[in-house]
């Protein structure tokens, strides 16, 4: 996650989910709405995940915590 959607370490990002449950509850907003949104922020994150160059770094990564695992 470090080296692709760092976002998703962020607290903030689990409170807006819930804020936005919050408001489905509430009635201010329809679960469309909230699926609707959800589904573009994964899209993004996605979308950006498919464009990153990360393989050195993975592969470092592996390399140090593949001992681990012999």
């Amino acid at each position: 996650v470090n080296a692709s959607i760092k976002s998703l370490l962020n607290p903030e990002l689990t409170a807006s989910w819930e804020k936005g449950l919050a408001y489905i509850e509430e009635g201010n907003i329809t679960k469309e709405e909230y699926m609707d949104k959800l589904e573009g922020f994964v899209r993004r994150m996605v979308d950006s995940v498919k464009v990153l160059d990360n393989q050195m770094l993975l592969n470092n990564n592996f390399r140090q915590v593949s001992n681990y695992y012999k």
